[in-house]
């Protein structure tokens, strides 16, 4: 019976000390970065401070303050830049972009596209480039981030051949883009204050009873210099997250033609 008693008190000692590291490891890990954040945590503690402290972005290429926008060289491919806002903004789904008082964000990103031609190491014309952020549904980080980057070759001839046929209104595009079915539309003019990517999905999104927070939205220009704006809505069926940076390529092979 003794016996049997030791063991009983060891097995308890054992479980009361796996309770204890159980709730210590839940403790610290509460407190670790998730994958998700990383993106946030790397801006909001490495590059706005360096920024304010040394006049340094680093890691990032650029921090802007005053406008309220990141610019951060993405790991994913050699030419391939992400414009963050320095604000806390989960995604295309918030409802902060669809304030007066938002940043223009996709105006800033295509003010910042010449870094691609500088990485690059030649300038690359404006159609070559895009831009593009995916739905709440096909992205990895929780801070928003447009992707900007070389559009793929097909995609550039299919946008090439439909354009003309492209309205003002929501369209779905009669080929499919990378493998997806995308809506489309052009804008009036070439003016991302004034005709807000974010705002237009939104309305449209809101016109057909559904949320925004299903697509990618992503915006090219047709070789006479005409901007679209692309939505790629997410389809669970057909294994489509509503992954608009599917268009890009991040190697640029367009600008090697």
């Amino acid at each position: 019976m003794k016996k049997y008693s030791k063991i009983l008190i060891a097995l308890f000692i054992i479980l009361v000390l796996a309770a204890v590291l159980w709730f210590w490891n839940g403790r610290n890990n509460s407190d670790s970065v998730t994958y998700s954040d990383a993106l946030w945590h790397t801006i909001s503690q490495q590059c706005i401070p360096n920024q304010q402290q040394n006049n340094d972005p680093a890691p990032c290429l650029k921090v802007d303050l005053d406008e309220r926008y990141i610019l951060f060289k993405d790991r994913n491919g050699p030419y391939h830049d992400l414009l963050i806002p320095t604000d806390k903004v989960s995604g295309i789904e918030s409802q902060d972009l669809q304030t007066e008082k938002a940043p223009p964000y996709f105006y800033l990103a295509w003010e910042n596209r010449s870094y691609i031609s500088t990485e690059f190491g030649k300038p690359l014309k404006g159609p070559l480039i895009s831009l593009a952020i995916n739905s709440q549904y096909g992205r990895s980080q929780n801070q928003l981030h447009i992707h900007i980057a070389c559009l793929r070759q097909d995609v550039y001839n299919i946008l090439g051949k439909l354009a003309d046929k492209i309205g003002q209104n929501w369209q779905p595009l009669s080929e499919k883009l990378a493998g997806d079915h995308y809506l489309a539309r052009k804008l009036v003019g070439t003016d991302l204050i004034k005709e807000d990517p974010f705002k237009l999905l939104q309305q449209y999104a809101v016109e057909q009873g559904d949320s925004v927070a299903n697509y990618g939205l992503a915006l090219a220009v047709t070789p006479k210099g005409e901007m679209l704006l692309l939505a790629n809505r997410l389809d669970q069926a057909k294994q489509n997250t509503g992954s608009a940076v599917l268009i890009l390529d991040f190697q640029c092979e367009i600008g090697r033609q």
